[in-house]
């Protein structure tokens, strides 16, 4: 029996992906196609993204998207 899967270990299972990216190749977008905006946080409930993140995602640097990642790791494990 296996359990249910959900955004979160969704979100949680890239990014454990991406954690054996190299940093020169573009990792997985976080992207879950949940995009409602939470305004208390000023996150996506899906990625867990800020409007600014998203906006800047498309024409970031593969080694900017592995450092949005990285603050993702923080927020994933906050938030998981």
């Amino acid at each position: 029996m296996s359990l249910p899967t959900t955004p979160w270990h969704v979100l949680r299972e890239r990014w454990l992906s991406v954690k054996q990216t190299p940093v020169d190749e573009r990792p997985l977008s976080p992207c879950l196609s949940i995009c409602t905006m939470n305004e208390s946080t000023g996150e996506c409930a899906g990625c867990l993204r800020t409007l600014d993140e998203i906006a800047r995602w498309g024409y970031a640097s593969p080694q900017d998207q592995h450092r949005m990642w990285a603050r993702l790791g923080e927020r994933i494990e906050t938030h998981g």
